[in-house]
């Protein structure tokens, strides 16, 4: 198998590794090349004496680079991928270091198999008891903390809180940390950027965004303070958005959900000093969706993962949750896409409903995906600087960025599928799908393109 270009590039941790892996996508620039099966290799002259060993498996996707590089894949392994996706390379027999990543891999997988047949470890279950009782009372106390810091803002009025410098709402944020509460301090660390903002399509005025944001933060508060009131799975979504991880044991219980997964757009996002990479699915029989989450640090970076327009054909675990949606990948490989295709695309009207069923069990959910069969993209009635997808049961406002002509002109005023974010204002799209060719946006940076993937 061979990865297109679009897929490759959208492997790359940043711009500046996308651009670099190009310039080593000249074949005249390699020597030894060759592939077994999936797996590639090949040699590249760097700044020292002795050429740079390079060995990629494109069914991980995963790369391997003697460079002193920190970033993965780097640009060698972009480079070695590329060129074969310009021109397969030929079958033959690894060199010794390349053979020896492979029996390494093939290792690691069996030893990561064994681990989980393994019978679990004995837990000192009064310690652990113990450990969550402490976390519950610090996050009780940050609740309070932040009841007391939303009242007292919204006695002040809005207008008072959009004149306060980013240190005020930092400090309050530092405080939801301490309490061990990530996931609200990560909401109120977003509310200066709400304010600042400037109008655009697509999106709300910065006052309305503040206030919504706000509404947000003590609706989950609320729910926060009532989660014996709660089913299960409403419960550990309120404990997840407060920051609560799930545990290895929590996930081992979940089903398991086997389908052939469509991968339909990657996204990369800053969190303070992590890499968030979110990898949106589809599953193809059963028209559910799901985002897995990974992170990563310059020292740790982001594991293998499907590439977008690729299928994922094995199994999902969703986290608990209601409604379901983040997910852990099981047992599985990536391969070709089956097609080009949204499972599960429909009208403008059934995505708004899709959007109100969500908030009805997640009321202070930010954004939701969404999925729009045969609409049109085009300028909306009341304004020359606003687009819209739309059908005959009504149209979605786009939210505005860079690669929005582009979209435009990939549709070409023909009927696409989208796949998008909704806030209930704007939609976000990050896929589209016409004439069986599925493009995506990039997963990070903002050149004004799309790229066809699949």
């Amino acid at each position: 198998m061979s990865l297109t270009t679009a897929q490759i590039l959208d492997l790359a941790p940043d711009a500046s590794s996308r651009k670099a892996g190009q310039d080593q996508a000249k074949p005249q620039k390699w020597a030894g090349l060759g592939r077994a099966g999936t797996v590639i290799w090949g040699e590249i002259k760097g700044s020292g004496a002795s050429p740079y060993r390079t060995v990629a498996d494109l069914a991980g996707p995963a790369s391997k680079c003697t460079c002193p590089s920190r970033k993965f894949p780097c640009k060698h392994g972009l480079g070695l991928m590329l060129v074969d996706a310009a021109s397969p390379l030929a079958e033959g027999e690894p060199p010794d270091w390349a053979a020896a990543w492979m029996k390494g891999r093939e290792s690691r997988a069996a030893a990561a198999e064994t681990r989980a047949k393994e019978p679990a470890k004995p837990v000192d279950e009064r310690a652990q008891a113990k450990r969550r009782q402490a976390r519950e009372d610090r996050v009780a106390a940050a609740l309070d903390e932040l009841d007391l810091w939303l009242r007292d803002l919204m006695r002040r009025g809005l207008a008072a809180a959009r004149s306060e410098p980013y240190a005020f709402w930092d400090r309050m944020a530092g405080r939801l940390v301490d309490g061990q509460a990530p996931g609200l301090a990560r909401r109120v660390r977003a509310l200066p950027g709400l304010i600042a903002a400037a109008p655009q399509p697509g999106a709300p005025r910065p006052e309305a965004a503040l206030g919504l944001g706000l509404g947000r933060l003590a609706l989950l508060l609320r729910a926060a303070r009532r989660l014996d009131a709660l089913s299960p799975e409403q419960a550990a979504g309120v404990r997840a958005a407060l920051g609560y991880p799930v545990t290895a044991e929590e996930m081992a219980a979940r089903p398991d959900h086997a389908d052939t997964w469509a991968v339909l757009a990657h996204a990369v996002e800053e969190e303070d000093r992590l890499t968030a990479r979110s990898v949106w699915l589809v599953g193809r029989a059963s028209g559910a969706l799901a985002q897995v989450i990974d992170y990563g640090t310059a020292g740790s970076p982001l594991p293998p993962a499907p590439a977008t327009g690729q299928d994922f054909s094995g199994s999902l675990a969703f986290q608990p949750g209601d409604p379901p949606l983040r997910a852990v990948f099981r047992e599985g490989r990536a391969g070709p896409a089956a097609g080009a295709a949204l499972p599960g695309a429909g009208s403008v009207a059934a995505a708004r409903d899709a959007f109100a069923d969500a908030l009805s069990h997640a009321p202070w959910l930010e954004r939701w995906p969404v999925r729009l069969g045969s609409v049109r993209l085009g300028r909306l009635a009341a304004s020359t600087a606003a687009f819209a997808a739309g059908d005959a049961s009504g149209s979605l406002a786009l939210r505005a960025e860079p690669r929005l002509p582009s979209l435009l002109a990939v549709a070409a005023g023909r009927p696409v599928d989208l796949f998008g974010l909704y806030d209930g204002y704007g939609l976000q799209p990050l896929a589209l799908v016409t004439e069986g060719r599925l493009y995506a946006m990039p997963a990070q940076g903002t050149q004004p393109v799309l790229l066809q993937v699949a």
